[in-house]
This record gives C-alpha cells, structure tokens and sequence, in this order.
C-alpha cells in the first residue's frame, strides 16, 4: 500500500519565516511560447541582444540561453534526455521535463520517481461512466505523451520501443504531472513548470494553507550558493509520530532524495510560512486558485491529482463567507 507522506513542523514556526532552504530543482522546463524569450536553463529573460545573436536552429523549440554558464549547464542534459528527438507536434514542458527528470532517476518498483509520488494508477485508470470531460482529457494527454516519449527514448537509446519503455515514460510524464508547479517571475508571470525534491514535493494541499512559496530566477553565471536556511519540515507518513528523517523512504534516506538529481541550476524555490505553525503540525500549500469557489477548486484537484479536498475551508457542510461571496460571482 502506498505510504501517505506529509511534512511537519520541527520547531514552532512564526508568521513570514522562512522553513526551507532554497531549492534547486530536479527538473524543468519552459512553457513553448516562452522558449526564444526567455533562457532555457536559469529562466531569466533575454536581452534583445541575446536573441539577435542566436544561431536560429531549424528545430523551432531549440533553447536559448542568455550566457556561455548557461549554455554549458543545461545543453548537454538537453541532449542526454532524448528531448531532441520528441516530434515538434508533441514537443511540450510537460514531456521535455518528464525526459529530463528521466535523465537522473528511473522510476523505482514502488513507483515513484526521485521518491516523488506518480499516481500512476489512478491517472491512467479509465472510467467513462464516471470520469467527467477534464478528467479524461488528462487520460488521454498522459497515453499520446506518453508514447511519444517512448519512441524518443527509444531512439536515443537505440532500443526497441516496448511495453517497458512506454511504462517507463508513462511513470515519469505521471510524476511531472503529479508534482510539477508553475513557475512565475516576480510580475506573476507564468514561465514553465518546475518538479522539486521530497522536502517540497511531500508538502500537501490545503484550501487553507498555513505556508507559500515564491521563486527565483537568476542566471548561473551570477548566482551564489543556495541560501543556508535552517530547514524547519520533516517527512511523517500519515498518522505517525515519529519523522522519518533516519529512518529512509523508498530506500533512500529523506536527506538523500533531498540532495540526489538536484541540477543546481534553473528556477530556485524557497518555502515561507503564512501563518504561526506550532511544532508537529502539518505544514500545507495550495495547489489550485483560492479564489475560484469551491466546486471549481474540487474540479480541478481531482482532475490533476485525484483527490478530494477536506481541508477546514472545504469540509463544512455550508459555504464559509469567502466562498459564498465566489459562488455569487459566478
């Protein structure tokens, strides 16, 4: 049975304080109609200059980097991760990133990738008497990306494309899908996704969340060492007392899979808290828009991650003030 992951308060925790170390990601990618604006491997934007003095590659998804670091840091996993030979009708973050994160792990038996949960199963498990029309366009992403992977994979491993490849690509694009967050700049734009190790990814929704997280961009060849914050979160599986920080989780320790396939370049993120969280109680970010009402909120966490929400804000049985206020603008 799949273990239930959560992260905790190891400490009483203050309002604004920062819980996590700044964290490189496992994987990334830029959205498509962002790859000739902004660089591929740190996301800053790139200066006019830059661009006019790119060699336009007949691939029009080719990255651009906005340094000679940059370039050196990211174009050789661009080749290594068999992301070239995705058909440019298919080409999307969603499947560059997924071959990425494949370049550094390979999904485990339990799987899980990186010890990130994949939801495997129940993303792929069709029921059309109950999946409504989101849903199932989910389904039928996951099987035409999935199988597109495959043959790219299988290219740049000069192997046959089999039912192992195709299980192998559909556990990954799984785990992007399951764990990936959007990437913003500092104006709110949306840049590309991101798939950070367990001390961000075990964090969990609430539609009432006690922490956030915020980004940053900064090119390779300026940026200094990740910010030495105290790490203030441990791992616990649903229901236990003690933190599995010794004890290892998908056969590695939590501290491993923290530092393991970390790129040590691309967009950083760093975890704050929004309320006063007191020792041992679960720290929580949101996954959706708060501001949709609640059965749009419900929508879209079950689609993309098939869950129901429980959380205070959503387990009343009457609307609470800000949702009612939502559901009349509708």
């Amino acid at each position: 049975m799949e273990m239930e992951m959560e992260m905790r308060a190891m400490e009483d925790i203050e309002l604004g304080q920062d819980i996590t170390q700044t964290l490189a990601p496992l994987t990334f990618s830029l959205h498509n109609s962002h790859i000739h604006t902004h660089c591929s491997a740190c996301f800053s934007l790139l200066s006019s200059t830059s661009v006019s003095n790119l060699n336009l590659n007949p691939n029009p998804l080719s990255p651009f980097y906005c340094s000679p670091p940059c370039s050196a840091a990211h174009s050789s996993l661009h080749i290594s991760s068999a992301e070239r030979h995705l058909p440019p009708s298919a080409d999307s973050c969603d499947l560059r990133a997924a071959l990425r994160l494949l370049s550094n792990h390979r999904p485990a038996a339990s799987g899980r990738v990186a010890g990130l949960l994949s939801n495997r199963q129940e993303l792929t498990c069709q029921n059309p008497s109950h999946d409504d029309d989101t849903v199932l366009e989910v389904f039928e992403k996951i099987r035409v990306g999935a199988s597109a992977m495959a043959a790219a994979i299988a290219k740049q491993r000069g192997c046959k494309n089999d039912d192992a490849v195709l299980e192998e690509a559909t556990v990954a694009l799984c785990a992007v899908l399951t764990n990936a967050v959007e990437v913003q700049d500092n104006e709110g734009r949306t840049l590309g996704i991101a798939v950070f190790d367990t001390t961000f990814s075990w964090i969990n929704h609430s539609c009432s969340p006690n922490a956030c997280y915020r980004f940053t961009l900064s090119s390779s060849s300026s940026s200094s060492p990740s910010e030495k914050h105290k790490l203030l979160i441990g791992p616990f599986t649903r229901h236990s007392q003690q933190p599995l920080i010794d004890s290892g989780v998908c056969g590695s320790s939590s501290s491993e899979l923290a530092k393991e396939g970390e790129l040590g370049y691309g967009p950083r993120l760093i975890v704050r808290s929004i309320k006063r969280i007191k020792r041992g109680e679960e720290v929580t970010v949101a996954y959706t828009d708060l501001l949709q009402p609640k059965a749009l909120r419900q929508l879209e966490l079950w689609s993309k991650y098939r869950f129901i929400c429980y959380c205070k804000r959503c387990s009343p049985l009457h609307f609470t003030y800000v949702d009612r206020a939502l559901q009349v603008r509708l």
